[in-house]
C-alpha cells in the first residue's frame, strides 16, 4: 500500500479552497482534487525511473549512431583517397610504358605522342586557341 503524505494533502486542499473558490466551492471538492493531485504525483514518481531509462537508452543509442556515422565518414575518405592514388599510379604507369615505346622507336616521347594523336585523327596536339 502505498503511504501518502496526508499532511501535504491537506494543505493543498485549504489552498485550493482558499485561492480557487469559483472552481472548487466546498471543501470536499478541494480535498478530492488534492487527493487526485498525490496519486498522481505518485504515479509520476513510480514512472519517473522508467521514463529515465528509456531516455538515457534513446541517448546511448544517438550515440553510437553518431560514432558509426564517424567510422563510415573515415573510411570513405580512406577510400576516395586510396582510389586517388591508385589512378594516380595506373597514369605514372601508363606514360612509363609509352616512355618504353617511344624509346624502343628511337624517338622522344612527345614526338611519339604527336605520331599517336595524328594517327588517331587528332591533330598534332598543337592547340592554338579558339
Amino acid at each position: 500500500m502505498k503511504q501518502y503524505n496526508l499532511s501535504e494533502i491537506m494543505k493543498k486542499a485549504h489552498q485550493l479552497y482558499k485561492n480557487a473558490r469559483a472552481k472548487y466551492p466546498t471543501f470536499s471538492d478541494a480535498l478530492k482534487k488534492s487527493w487526485k493531485m498525490a496519486k498522481f504525483d505518485a504515479m509520476l514518481a513510480a514512472n519517473r525511473s522508467a521514463l529515465e531509462a528509456e531516455a538515457k537508452a534513446k541517448e546511448e543509442a544517438e550515440k553510437e549512431r553518431k560514432e558509426q556515422t564517424a567510422i563510415q565518414s573515415i573510411l570513405f575518405t580512406a577510400e576516395l583517397e586510396a582510389q586517388r592514388i591508385k589512378h594516380e599510379a595506373e597514369a605514372k604507369a601508363e606514360r612509363m610504358r609509352a616512355e618504353i615505346a617511344a624509346r624502343k622507336q628511337g624517338i622522344s616521347y612527345n614526338e611519339y605522342q604527336n605520331r599517336i594523336s595524328r594517327a588517331m585523327g587528332y591533330g598534332c596536339g598543337h592547340y592554338c586557341g579558339d
